[in-house]
């Protein structure tokens, strides 16, 4: 009986850490100056379930992660700062999360989930984010 309790809370707490994945697609980067070879730069766009963040991580070399919060997947994610965000804090729950390299939870409720990370591939000056 308790083994099965176990399992089945383990199985809420996967089941929360996926985030529903929306829209995802290719953008022109000359269109995004804080992005485009500006290492350490960031920008949401209004793609995926509730924005997706894009962080230039190295010359030519881009990270991506889902704005939606684990905890409640309808609530956005705020970056720390517009241009060169290092987190992004959940303003309902108060979770936080780096995005330098792996989405790692900081601190909060929503601790149990990393964040959702897109594929992103550069050809050119086009990023596909899938």
């Amino acid at each position: 009986m308790v083994a099965l309790a176990l399992l089945l809370l383990a199985g809420c707490k996967r089941d929360r850490c996926n985030v529903p994945i929306g829209e995802t697609g290719a953008i022109y980067l000359p269109d995004y100056p804080d992005i485009y070879n500006n290492v350490g730069g960031t920008v949401v766009l209004n793609k995926g379930h509730r924005g997706i963040l894009v962080r230039c991580s190295g010359f030519g070399e881009y990270m991506a992660f889902e704005c939606a919060c684990p905890q409640d997947h309808d609530v956005r994610m705020l970056p720390d700062d517009d241009h060169n965000a290092v987190t992004l804090t959940c303003p309902s729950c108060g979770s936080r999360f780096e995005v330098i390299s792996s989405g790692t939870p900081l601190e909060g409720s929503s601790t149990v989930c990393t964040l959702h990370q897109y594929r992103a591939d550069k050809d050119g000056t086009t990023l596909y984010i899938y």
